[in-house]
């Protein structure tokens, strides 16, 4: 009887070990805090620009596991193809208000926040990636960031790359000059800036949805589109449908990734130091970069297909009529912030 019992004993707290073992765990994942991140995108497949921000999620996601300062303290939640906001504007909006933690964005998102952002991605205005980058370093475009942060509730963490340079594509031609792209039908995907650069250039600006382009192509409603080798040109299969692709920069498409102010700065210092490592370690850009200039030779390559390479003196005429059609644009900005990116070039 004695045994009997003492087996019974036995198991009982076999089973209350067991089932401690299983509810601990459970009860310690519901103590994590949640960082919530959202993306009106899908992750997979990738969009242009979710081929980099892949890299930093899912190191995020590996970080908060096994760095000791976040492991079993932060739950990180991604959630994309618009489950929780349809568009990257109501993610940039749920950043603000604090109803997410976190999500990317680019300068023609972050306008909404600050007329200044216009100049981000503005015809003509930034050589390149690297221009980009060493115009946010100076003391007024800093100034920028902070005053985002503490008047609007949005930190940018970090520029994370350049999605890729803005060209056009046309099935007119030859293109040899400003002369022969007159009165073509151009599509660009919105923005007053674009709007005015392409009529400076004698072209018809219009305005479409990306799901319309194609269309528009074989229906010639539209002859030509801005877009990028890094994305445009597969998703649109643009060699069917333009044969001249003209290698004049019309702008970039910087990335970045922002935060709650209020939240970010609540994290305490060693945990925001270490979701900082997935943005100090992974340099995403030098994909972007080379992307661009394989497709670019693949394109030059191909004997259906003409990359119209015009010389400096003809690039720069372009680009300068670009920068003169909006001005206007620039009355209400603070022109420190226009001097800093001429100081920087």
């Amino acid at each position: 009887m004695k045994r009997k019992s003492l087996t019974i004993m036995t198991l009982f707290i076999f089973f209350l070990v067991a089932g401690f073992s299983l509810i601990v765990p459970t009860v310690m994942a519901g103590k994590a805090k949640k960082i919530v991140m959202s993306t009106a995108t899908p992750m997979y497949p990738a969009f242009a620009e979710q081929i980099g921000i892949n890299l930093y999620i899912n190191s995020i996601i590996g970080v908060t596991q096994t760095h000791p300062e976040l492991k079993g303290k932060y739950e990180f939640k991604i959630y994309d193809k618009g489950m929780l906001y349809g568009n990257q504007s109501e993610a940039l909006e749920a950043v603000a208000n604090g109803a997410i933690q976190m999500t990317y964005s680019g300068p023609h998102y972050l306008e909404e926040l600050d007329p200044a952002w216009k100049l981000g991605e503005t015809p003509g205005v930034f050589e390149d990636w690297d221009h980009y980058l060493r115009t946010m370093d100076t003391p007024a475009w800093k100034a920028l960031h902070e005053k985002m942060a503490q008047k609007k509730g949005v930190t940018i963490i970090k520029w994370l790359f350049d999605t890729g340079t803005w060209y056009m594509f046309t099935k007119t031609g030859p293109i040899n000059s400003l002369a022969d792209i007159k009165g073509q039908k151009i599509r660009f995907a919105g923005g007053e800036a674009f709007a005015k650069a392409l009529k400076a250039l004698n072209t018809t600006p219009i305005a479409l949805p990306y799901t319309e382009v194609v269309t528009a192509l074989q229906t010639n409603m539209i002859e030509g589109l801005l877009t990028d080798f890094t994305g445009g040109v597969g998703y649109f299969e643009l060699p069917r449908h333009t044969k001249y692709a003209v290698v004049v920069p019309f702008g970039n498409q910087p990335i970045c990734m922002v935060a709650n102010t209020k939240w970010w700065n609540s994290l305490p210092e060693k945990a925001r130091a270490a979701l900082s490592v997935s943005f100090d370690q992974i340099d995403s850009s030098g994909f972007y970069s080379k992307f661009e200039q394989t497709s670019l030779k693949e394109w030059d390559d191909n004997p259906k297909l003409t990359a119209v390479k015009l010389d400096k003196t003809e690039i720069a005429k372009w680009q300068k009529i670009m920068r003169d059609s909006f001005q206007d644009m620039f009355k209400k900005i603070d022109p420190e912030l226009i001097k800093a990116i001429d100081m920087a070039r």
